[in-house]
């Protein structure tokens, strides 16, 4: 099953002062929890509502997050990651959001990860059924 219209990726000039827009909704998630040295994940599950992430950064590369209704979080340039996936071989921005909470949405809008860092529980969400 794929769901269309679930993103909104896009790069506009100066004009409106931003280099990157991602505006995704998400319909699925899954639980999973670090083991040892890898993650057990549960089975998948429907959202209800859908999950909604917002993430602008504009030209001087300064971030602004919104995760589930909850921000916005601001985020000066270099007080983010922005990295390359080479298992799934997309790009992605990676946000503390509190010390003990990270935030990392892949470009595309495939996956959002919202993380735990103190427990070593991730959630994970989709757009679509995995």
């Amino acid at each position: 099953m794929v769901l269309a219209g679930c993103g909104d990726w896009g790069t506009d000039g100066t004009d409106h002062d931003y280099q990157a827009k991602l505006n995704f909704y998400y319909y699925y998630g899954q639980e999973c929890s670090w083991m040892g040295n890898d993650y057990l994940c549960g089975d998948s599950y429907s959202l209800s509502p859908s999950l909604s992430v917002y993430v602008k950064i504009d030209w001087h590369g300064d971030a602004t997050v919104y995760y589930d209704g909850h921000g916005p979080y601001y985020f000066w340039n270099g007080e983010y990651i922005y990295g390359y996936d080479r298992q799934y071989g997309e790009n992605y921005y990676q946000f503390d959001l509190d010390g003990n909470y990270s935030l990392t949405v892949y470009e595309t809008g495939a996956e959002a990860i919202y993380a735990d860092t103190f427990t070593g529980v991730e959630y994970h969400y989709f757009y679509d059924w995995w």
